[in-house]
Order: C-alpha cells, then structure tokens, then sequence
C-alpha cells in the first residue's frame, strides 16, 4: 500500500497545529569533561527511532554504536534506521515511523533539524522528545530540538587553526572545505575564516563548498583545480570532516603538493585515525568530537525530556588528535581515554535514595 495519503494526512494535521507548538526550556551551557552532575533517573521501557543520516559517516556511526550502549544501560528498546544521506528518507522516518503510538523519543544523528522543520515540530506537538547529534549550529536547543549534542563549533575551529598556524613558521595560505548542507559545518568554515583573518601571515584563499556525500567523486577533479590556480601560495588545508581527506592524497601527489598540510576540524573518523597514526597521509591533524561521550549525552538528554526536565546544557570538549597523541595510546585503545563520563551518567540515572 502506498505511504503517500498517509504521509499528506500527516502534513496537514502539522500545519494546523504548528502555531501552537511549545518552545523549548534552556539550560545554562556548561563545559567539563565528565558531564553533567545532576539529572533524573533512568526512564526505563521507553522505545527510541535512531535516524543516522549516513552510517558510513565515522562520527555518524561511533555516535550511534555510543548511544545504543547508553540505551541498553536505561533499558530502552532503539530502532535504527540509516538515511544513507537522503533527505527524504529521513522526511519518511520522521512521517511514517517516529509518529508511531509507541515511540517515545527520536534521536537525528547527523542531519540538519532545521531541514526538517515541519515532521519536527508535528512530533513536537504530540509529545515525542526529539534530540540531535550535529543537527544544528550550535550545542543546545533549537527551534527543532529538546537538545542538539555537539562541541563548541567555534572552538573545534580554533583549535583547527591554531594547529596550521603552529605547523608552519612561514605564510600560511588555506583552502577551507564545508558543506552548505549543514549548518554547523558553515559555522565551522565561517569560524576558521575569521581567525585565519586575525593572523598576519595566513591568508584564506578560497572556501569551498562540497558535498560529504560526494567527496569520492568530488575532491580527485577539484584537488588539481585548485594546485592549478593557486600554486605554491596553497599550503593548507582546512576540512569541516575528515571524509574530505580520504580521496585527497593520490591526487595532491599527482599534482606535486606533497608539502601540502591537510586539518580536519571536526570528526575523528577510523580512517583518519590510522592514515595520522602511520603517518601515510597529508593529513597531520583532525579535531575529534567525543562521539563516544555524546552518544551517552543524547541519551541522557532524552531521558531528561521524557519528565519535561530541562536539558543539562552541558557541553564537550573537543580533541586534538596528532600523531604522537595516536602512538601514545594502544593501537587498538581509544583517544577518549577518560572513561568518567560513563560512571557520571550511571550515577545520575542509577542513583540510590
């Protein structure tokens, strides 16, 4: 049978009701390591719709995996369903399935809420706590959501640059790569601009606008174009996710740029991980999200609107991962290695009276 009808029923009963839609309660930000100190307890038996706008995305899945091992702590029973970058698969999800009698709360992993406006807002007015991991610009609520879990997107993107700045003691000439398709990677890109401005030997030669979901046919065409046009006056580059960085090296070598130093502000895919670690690679730096830690704060956020309490508004940090960070860990360890976000959370949701 065909979703279509029941997905225009949808649609009007949401334009209806849209004006009345509530907004969301704001938590003070705060900044740690661990998390949060105080929080209600663990709302079990709730069911959770998990939409990973990519799964192949490194960030997108160590996020999802973190998440469902939080759930499994609070006893919820998650859905998985991977969008494998389409924007109407997510549309489908949050139509046809987070509206579902059942489903308690949706967790958007990797896609701009602010692209999903309309099903948000109706799964808002019937009660379901929506939450997001890189869904907007900024940490915190949003128009969307209960609660959008990120780093600081402006310090991700200082520590990018003072990286580059730090690599080299001569001029610095960057190319950045975003993707309009998100906001927080333009906050990101407009971030690493403007810093880049303030230094006196950097200058910002181009942003580029790339589609992640295209990057493997994307960045082997637009690598040359760019050595092409900007000669030995590029020596840096900037990337809002190290997706960009698995189909640069061949082409910089084919262009004689092996000299060129290649900086992800934001991700810390395995695939960065280990070209950075064996230093096979252009690129020399990624700026990591804990995913591993931000898995357990979607979930604890969650758990916190499920009793209409405020979010926590805390807010990570981010990690500046090198190689010699890399070969100061096992290879098999990871560079979270501050495990005390979990015994954090365990203790708020599991605490005794």
């Amino acid at each position: 049978m065909s979703h279509i009808p029941t997905r225009r029923a949808l649609l009007r009963f949401l334009m209806l009701m849209l004006a009345t839609c509530p907004a969301s309660s704001h938590a003070t930000p705060t900044t740690g390591s661990a998390g949060p100190s105080a929080g209600p307890t663990a709302q079990s038996g709730r069911h959770v719709l998990l939409i990973a706008y990519d799964l192949r995305n490194g960030g997108i899945s160590k996020t999802t995996r973190s998440f469902l091992n939080a759930a499994g702590r609070l006893r919820w029973q998650v859905k998985v369903a991977d969008a494998k970058s389409s924007n109407d698969a997510v549309r489908e999800q949050l139509l046809l399935q987070a509206s579902a009698k059942d489903v308690a709360g949706v967790a958007l992993i990797g896609a701009d809420s602010a692209g999903y406006h309309l099903e948000l807002a109706m799964l808002k007015q019937m009660g379901k706590i929506a939450v997001g991991w890189h869904a907007g610009g900024n940490p915190g609520p949003n128009a969307e959501l209960f609660a959008n879990v990120t780093t600081d997107p402006l310090a991700v993107a200082q520590t990018a640059v003072d990286y580059a700045i730090g690599s080299s003691a001569g001029a610095v000439g960057a190319v950045i790569l975003t993707d309009s398709h998100f906001a927080i990677a333009m906050r990101k890109a407009a971030a690493m601009k403007a810093a880049l401005a303030g230094c006196k030997r950097c200058k910002v030669l181009a942003v580029e606008d790339v589609d992640l979901s295209k990057t493997a046919q994307l960045i082997p065409a637009l690598v040359p174009q760019l050595a092409r046009r900007y000669g030995r006056g590029w020596t840096h580059t900037l990337a809002i996710n190290d997706l960009y960085f698995d189909n640069s090296n061949f082409p910089l070598h084919q262009a004689g740029r092996s000299d060129i130093v290649n900086i992800s502000a934001g991700d810390g895919s395995n695939s960065a991980m280990n070209r950075i670690r064996e230093g096979i690679s252009q690129q020399k730096a990624t700026v990591a999200e804990p995913c591993n830690q931000q898995g357990w704060q979607l979930a604890d956020e969650l758990n916190r609107g499920f009793v209409r309490q405020p979010p926590s508004g805390f807010v990570s940090r981010p990690i500046l991962v090198t190689q010699d960070k890399l070969l100061a860990h096992p290879r098999d360890g990871d560079v979270e290695d501050d495990q005390a976000y979990r015994q954090a959370y365990l203790d708020i949701w599991f605490k005794k009276p």
